[in-house]
């Protein structure tokens, strides 16, 4: 067999590689053919071939490098990047030259590195929603089986232990905070997951290891550290890139001085790419073209010559099953992916057609769904209208030639509907994640929203299409994200956007946001409304509007719509258990509140929404010194609100010292703080200073708070300086807040 084309790092951007052959019939690949729900005699079958098959001796190392790009990296043609230290591993491995995703989103792309299936089989669609099943067997469950520990580090939400990423690890690293950088989100930054990385790595212990680490740092907000802000002033996703491959510098010095080098298989690859602005997407998620499917993915180690360059056309399906058989392993039954590895030793693999989705528009915004088939040197993008590119003349797909060639549309059409017919719908392996509204708000700020939990595959008919929308898209993630935009104009541009495309929930739940931020509630509440008459499938805008109802003192109608949330999630639901046993203390149904919170704590006796609202039954009770205890534990958690309703707790049972330092700690960490201030105020009040006291009350009256029960603690700081008046005007701006 003729040996791949070796090439050399060319220093201009790379044009796509034209195909080696015709296009291969759908039915080709293993897992077209192949059904999501396996039965349970294959599983079994599968668990009696790991344990006949040799022990192997061989670390992994697998990092993926969250929206990289594979044509902003030097050893994929780009002249101006910084990356020596992934140009390196190409040099002594395998680069693949034109590797693609099958999705453009975080969560359901490392589903498919981790398993080998496609996302219809997985059943992983969005973020958000879904959560793996661990039915569908992980690189991290098969080794840890084989005697391997194992261990994960990750660097964002959308990969967290939540969403069903945790199976198989011994150790899950997800030690997020919430950025400095505006917009966000919960993350940690590259030195921070080496650094975990490291410090496992270090402690002594018997090999083989599986280490995944995941940077995130080329994601949006892009604000690289110095040297590289200035030194990429202009360029801050190139900045972010050069900044991460420093850092995994650090960990293949590592794998260098401690002699692992030699031992451990590396693979380093991506999720997706970034749009960067082209086809009027700026980041990704939303749209199927080569600047958000196209990633790098180098290979080295152990079996894995030196240098070479695959320029066929490969899918990271194909990563897990390759990573296995370069440890001495097969692959498990279940996996769609092939093994790439005769490509790199000489073979030539036969080209096979690629598939591709994003159900993102469909799940979140009521638009068409997109799929992708790339078929030889023919891509289609197909949603409520196709798209046809010829990749090797037109890499950037800005030649549409569709009208041009009808019968080749129909027929990678009628290819592509095949390859969905044989890839079974993961909905039946498929799991609601249940998720907090922080949870989704730390979503939010990373660029994703969580859509409905329905994994149909046809769509329904006339939906607008996400090729035509996705700017609505990009400017509500900008007017969400950016902290310098006045929240009016934000709030009317939000209007605006859900004016314009009615029928998007996604709209309707920006604009709900936003007016609860702008203490407009019943605004909110009507936005909400809205969101779920047009996707009553979300959960977790539910749960929102269920707490929302709760602030607007609307008890029925709260508890209404968190028991329906709770229907619409897994039984076992946390948050949407604890926030509904909140509003069922203040409707006076302690005992069922009692049971639930009970219950959640019986099984995680440190979780702070339980604990918080274990402390506000306690304290509706009057049993102070309980709620005290409870509200102590949930605080400990950085819960302001707990904090703060700590401090009143504190006032009630007369400890005004303790009531300040918490009331203290908030304004601390939160200077201004409307709710905070009007506590203190209060509390200085009863501690006989009532000239300071009513200064800060009338700080915080100045501030406009925007939640009911801020100004509810006004009046009774004002009740305390035996000013009626203000009391009075206070509790009607509580009222007002209910209806705007």
């Amino acid at each position: 067999m003729a040996r791949p084309e070796v090439l050399k790092p060319r220093r201009e951007r790379p044009r796509a590689a034209t195909a080696s052959g015709p296009p291969r019939a759908p039915a080709g690949r293993r897992g077209w053919a192949t059904r999501a729900a396996v039965p349970i005699a294959a599983i079994g079958l599968a668990v009696a071939w790991w344990g006949i098959h040799r022990s192997p001796r061989l670390n992994l190392l697998l990092v993926t490098i969250d929206t990289l790009r594979a044509d902003h990296l030097g050893v994929y043609g780009d002249r101006a990047a910084q990356t020596r230290t992934l140009d390196s591993l190409a040099a002594r491995g395998v680069r693949f030259e034109h590797a693609q995703s099958p999705v453009p989103m975080t969560g359901p792309s490392h589903a498919t590195i981790l398993t080998g299936l496609y996302p219809p089989v997985h059943g992983v669609r969005d973020n958000v929603v879904f959560s793996l099943d661990p039915r569908h067997r992980t690189l991290a469950t098969l080794l840890k089986a084989r005697g391997y520990r194992t261990a994960a580090f990750v660097g964002a939400y959308p990969v967290a232990a939540a969403f069903g990423f945790r199976q198989g690890f011994d150790t899950f690293s997800e030690d997020f905070k919430e950025s400095p950088i505006p917009g966000a989100g919960a993350q940690r930054p590259a030195n921070d997951v080496v650094d975990a990385t490291l410090g496992w790595l270090a402690a002594p212990a018997d090999p083989p290891f599986f280490v995944w680490m995941h940077l995130y740092d080329p994601h949006a907000p892009y604000d690289p550290p110095e040297p590289y802000r200035t030194a990429f002033a202009g360029r801050p996703y190139d900045g972010e890139i050069a900044f991460a491959d420093a850092q995994l510098g650090r960990l293949f010095d590592w794998l260098r001085s401690s002699g692992h080098e030699q031992d451990t298989v590396v693979a380093v690859l991506s999720d997706h790419g970034e749009s960067l602005g082209e086809h009027r997407e700026v980041t990704h998620a939303v749209l199927l073209y080569e600047s958000t499917l196209r990633v790098p993915f180098l290979l080295a180690g152990p079996n894995v010559p030196s240098g070479v360059t695959v320029s066929g056309r490969v899918t990271t399906v194909d990563v897990a099953p390759t990573l296995l058989r370069l440890l001495g392993l097969e692959p498990s039954p279940e996996m769609t992916g092939r093994h790439l590895g005769p490509a790199f030793r000489g073979e030539r693999l036969p080209p096979e057609p690629l598939y591709a989705e994003s159900l993102f528009g469909r799940l979140n915004c009521r638009w068409s769904s997109l799929r992708a088939w790339t078929a030889g040197d023919w891509k289609l993008i197909d949603g409520s209208r196709a798209e046809l590119f010829h990749l090797p003349e037109d890499p950037g797909e800005t030649r549409d030639r569709a009208a041009e060639e009808p019968p080749r549309v129909a027929r990678m059409r009628a290819d592509l509907r095949a390859a969905m017919a044989r890839m079974a719908p993961g909905g039946d392996h498929a799991r609601t994640a249940a998720i907090t509204p922080e949870q989704e708000a730390n979503l939010k700020s990373l660029g994703y929203v969580g859509g409905s939990g329905g994994g149909g595959e046809l769509d329904e008919p006339g939906l607008p299409d996400p090729r035509d929308r996705v700017q609505f898209y990009e400017r509500m993630q900008i007017i969400l994200r950016a902290q310098n935009i006045p929240l009016e104009r934000a709030s009317a541009e939000a209007v605006a956007i859900a004016e314009a495309d009615p029928g998007n929930p996604f709209a309707q739940t920006t604009v709900a946001s936003l007016a609860y931020r702008a203490g407009r509630l019943s605004t909110a509440a009507r936005a909400y409304h809205r969101s779920l008459e047009l996707d009553p499938d979300r959960p977790a805008v539910r749960q929102n509007y269920g707490k929302l109802l709760r602030d607007m003192n609307r008890m029925e109608d709260s508890e209404k719509e968190l028991r329906f949330a709770l229907q619409q999630t897994d039984a076992s639901d946390r948050r949407t258990r604890s926030s509904l046993a909140e509003t069922l203390v203040l409707v006076g149904k302690t005992e069922e509140a009692g049971r639930l919170i009970g219950e959640l704590l019986r099984t995680e006796p440190k979780d702070p929404e339980a604990l918080a609202a274990q402390g506000r039954l306690f304290a509706a009770q009057g049993k102070l010194e309980e709620a005290a205890k409870s509200l102590a534990a949930a605080a400990a958690s950085a819960d302001t609100d707990a904090r703060i309703d700590l401090a009143r707790v504190y006032t009630r049972l007369g400890d005004h010292a303790r009531a300040r330092e918490e009331a203290g700690a908030v304004l601390t960490t939160n200077p201004g703080h409307p709710w905070a201030l009007a506590v203190l105020g209060q509390v200085v009040i009863l501690q006989g200073h009532r000239e300071e006291g009513l200064t800060l009350l009338r700080r915080a009256e100045a501030a406009r708070p925007r939640r009911p029960e801020a100004w509810r603690s006004l009046a009774e700081g004002f009740d305390a300086a035996r000013d009626g008046a203000a009391a009075a005007r206070c509790r009607r701006a509580a009222q007002a807040l209910r209806g705007d």
